[in-house]
Parts: structure tokens; sequence; C-alpha cells
């Protein structure tokens, strides 16, 4: 049994640094901003995100955690702290 308890951590923590490698926002056609959270305070153009360093854990604060985690929220204007704890919202 101890075999594959080890077998499965392992292949979990293999399994969550693949994510690392994923992209945090992609453009399509030129036309339409794609990502997986929200938007950041701190990114104003397309460029901005292409340099951001993407080969790492989220961090917990950020224009990349930004970007993972802030939730759109159409009531209010501007940036406020995410209810999640995560990111913002907006």
């Amino acid at each position: 049994m101890r075999g594959k308890v080890r077998k499965c951590v392992s292949f979990g923590n293999t399994s969550r640094k693949m994510f690392d490698y994923m992209p945090i926002a992609a453009l399509v056609d030129d036309t339409i901003f794609c990502t997986h959270g929200g938007l950041s305070p701190s990114i104003h153009t397309i460029d901005q995100i292409r340099v951001l360093e993407r080969l790492q854990e989220i961090p917990h604060e950020g224009p990349i955690t930004d970007l993972m985690w802030s939730d759109p929220d159409v009531r209010g204007e501007g940036f406020k702290t995410s209810t999640r704890g995560a990111g913002l919202a907006r």
C-alpha cells in the first residue's frame, strides 16, 4: 500500500506542476482577449502580459494572480478585493 500512496502523491505533485507551464491568457484572432480569471489594475497592454514570467506557481498577489483569479463584477466600478481571497473583483 505504501508504494501506491507514494506514486499517487508523486503523480499529484507532477500534475500540479504541469499547470505552471500553461498560458495565462490568449489573444484570439487579434480581437478576443481570453484569460482564466479577469483583469488586473497593473496591466494596461497585452505586451505587459507577454513579459510576465509564467513558469512559476501562481503567486499570492500581483498581476499573474489577478489574471488567474479575479472575478468580473458588473455591479461595481473599479477594482476591489475578491470575497474568495484571491485576485480582485471588478
